[in-house]
């Protein structure tokens, strides 16, 4: 029998959740992105620098889980150059760039 804890099946949209430290975020990140990673927090000073290192790879490792994650980038790219606005409602509601709508 295993001591490792067994995770519930994810549902659609969900992610794992990446333990915000340097050894969880690099265990989540691709090879190319680990070895840059490591190295910027090589480089990094202590305190905030670090920290907002940290925050935005953190949300790479995160947002990396996502399988349609550059069409979605793509797509809400594609939109914003052709000058489409989302309101701060839209935002609110949890609605913005999705396929479809207009």
């Amino acid at each position: 029998m295993s001591a490792e804890p067994v995770e519930p099946p994810l549902l659609p949209g969900q992610v794992r959740r990446v333990p915000r430290t340097i050894k969880g975020i690099s265990d989540w990140l691709p090879e190319e992105q680990r070895v840059r990673f490591l190295s910027e927090v090589m480089g990094a000073e202590l305190g905030t620098d670090l920290q907002n290192l940290l925050s935005g790879w953190y949300a790479e490792a995160m947002f990396g889980q996502l399988p349609d994650r550059e069409e979605r980038r793509a797509r809400a790219v594609e939109e914003m150059r052709n000058g489409r606005k989302v309101s701060l409602e839209d935002i609110k509601a949890g609605r913005g760039f999705r396929k479809g709508e207009e």
